[in-house]
């Protein structure tokens, strides 16, 4: 084929990448919902016992799952990037379906865990799949794997700018015209997918009155500031806890979901990735009291979800805990009488931005995701002012991208080729050489 012929291909082929991502997660996302509204079910119509002995089967069942395909653990977002830059290979169907229904499955059992990181791992299967199963050129594996996984996250979150700005940040080696566009036509048909399940509206129901004024930019600048160490703190307390967590050889799914039964009768609102807290937040449903003993507990079971290898991500839960932390501080300014009431909203986004950016030092798609899940680019001024202050403040921390560190505590827990070609070859040399001794 000519040039022009290779061109039109390559964005054809996007176009199904993207549409067959799209609809396996938002399938995914719509299952999501359905355990969420589930498990909600049970615990509170008088059957708390047959939820709880129903997610002590699951957690078992999701150890022995995750130690057979130990790929699926985690966000996945440090299993895409090892992919891409071919530190690692396993088979994509199989992890496809493992992180699936192990997603599912973790959320059913109440833990601190969210959609995002998930959908982009899902994503990258159906172009990982696509490139083993159609073949091309070894230079085109990357292109593959980045447009499927990028629509996931627009899938994920209808947020089609939002995993463009991914691709660019957290995912792509090389930047050129055609990669950019491959990902634009991924993105824009998973995202179409996603509005025909869910709808055109944003992902979040925060109502804002306006947007915040000049003078209160100093106000901004504090709060990036406070972000910034929050987010150092989260990232440090993360890592910690991954890391006693790997000392943990059984039974380490089935502590976050004992925990998960505590909530559930005393603070179920910690329950799952915060949804709907993030909303409830917003609209100043909660005390100053509450909202920090809500901010203390999703923190901590966040960490310790995370920690115990179970498939989820920490996107969402990073998303409640910036916009708690925004609407805190909005409380304490406002009982100063510094800033009105009615700049509630405004400062819970600005938290969720300040916070995404200093965890995941990917400012960009830190402001344009949270512009796209509250539907609105009119405050992107000063979603960009607290995400500039606060990865300066983190970055004087010395903090380290999220994914970064996590990838390298899955490379160095995993085989590299676990489930490809590679590791049956390498298993059966290791076997003959068994033999031989």
């Amino acid at each position: 084929m000519d040039q022009r012929s290779n061109f039109l291909y390559a964005l054809l082929r996007s176009a199904l990448m993207g549409s067959v991502a799209g609809v396996i997660v938002a399938l995914y996302r719509l299952c999501i919902v359905k355990v969420d509204n589930v498990r909600t079910l049970l615990a509170l119509n008088h059957s708390f016992l047959l939820w709880v002995i129903l997610s002590i089967f699951i957690a078992l069942i999701l150890e022995v799952v995750v130690r057979r395909l130990p790929f699926i653990s985690g966000s996945g977002i440090p299993q895409v990037r090892a992919l891409i830059a071919k530190k690692m290979d396993y088979d994509p169907l199989k992890v496809l379906t493992g992180k699936f229904v192990g997603g599912i499955l973790a959320i059913f059992n109440g833990l601190s865990l969210g959609r995002e990181g998930p959908s982009i791992h899902i994503g990258s299967t159906v172009g990982h799949w696509f490139y083993n199963k159609f073949g091309g050129l070894d230079s085109q594996r990357e292109q593959f794997i980045t447009v499927s996984a990028c629509a996931g996250l627009a899938a994920a979150f209808n947020a089609p700018l939002a995993a463009i700005a991914f691709s660019v940040e957290e995912l792509q080696r090389s930047f050129s015209l055609q990669n950019a566009l491959n990902c634009a036509v991924a993105v824009v048909s998973a995202d179409l997918v996603s509005k025909l399940f869910f709808g055109t509206g944003p992902v979040f129901s925060i109502h804002l009155e306006g947007v915040l004024p000049v003078k209160y930019y100093g106000l901004v600048v504090l709060l990036g500031t406070l972000l910034g160490v929050s987010g150092w703190l989260f990232e440090r307390s993360l890592l910690w806890f991954v890391d006693i967590f790997k000392k943990i050889k059984r039974f380490h799914i089935l502590i976050p979901t004992a925990l998960a039964w505590f909530f559930m009768l005393s603070l179920p609102q910690v329950l799952g990735g915060g949804h709907e807290l993030v909303d409830s937040v917003s609209a100043g449903l909660f005390s100053l009291r509450t909202i920090l003993n809500l901010l203390i507990c999703k923190l901590f079971f966040t960490l310790i979800s995370y920690g115990s290898r179970a498939p989820g991500g920490i996107f969402l839960p990073m998303v409640a805990i910036g916009a708690m932390i925004g609407s805190l501080y909005h409380r304490a300014i406002t009982s100063v009488g510094i800033v009105d009431v009615l700049y509630l909203p405004n400062f819970a986004i600005l938290g969720i931005a300040g916070f995404l950016t200093a965890v995941v030092r990917a400012p960009l798609t830190s402001v344009v995701l949270t512009a796209e899940l509250v539907g609105s680019f009119g405050h992107f001024m000063t979603l960009l002012l607290v995400s500039i202050v606060a990865y300066i403040a983190s970055g004087f921390l010395e903090t380290k991208p999220v994914y970064d560190e996590l990838l390298k505590r899955v490379s160095q827990s995993t085989h590299p080729y676990a489930g490809s070609q590679e590791a049956e070859l390498s298993a059966e040399k290791e076997s003959e050489d068994t033999d031989l001794a």
